[in-house]
């Protein structure tokens, strides 16, 4: 789960230059649901409360946003 979103950080930072695996963040996003139920995060927890994934968004879309990103562009 974090090699995965760290690579969409990366991505996202460089502004997509990358094609990144969608089965990765597929999974890496089922992780993340099953170690992080609660989109609702306090001081504890090391990701930010989720926030709302773009309409459409991809699977990295969805697992950036359910750990608390939000997308530069």
């Amino acid at each position: 789960m974090e090699n995965v979103t760290h690579a969409w950080d990366l991505s996202e930072a460089l502004g997509h230059p990358l094609q990144l695996d969608p089965e990765l963040a597929e999974f890496a996003l089922a992780v993340a649901r099953r170690v992080l139920p609660d989109a609702e995060r306090d001081a504890d927890t090391p990701f930010a409360t989720a926030q709302a994934a773009p309409e459409g968004a991809d699977a990295y879309g969805q697992l950036a946003a359910w750990l608390g990103r939000k997308p530069v562009s």
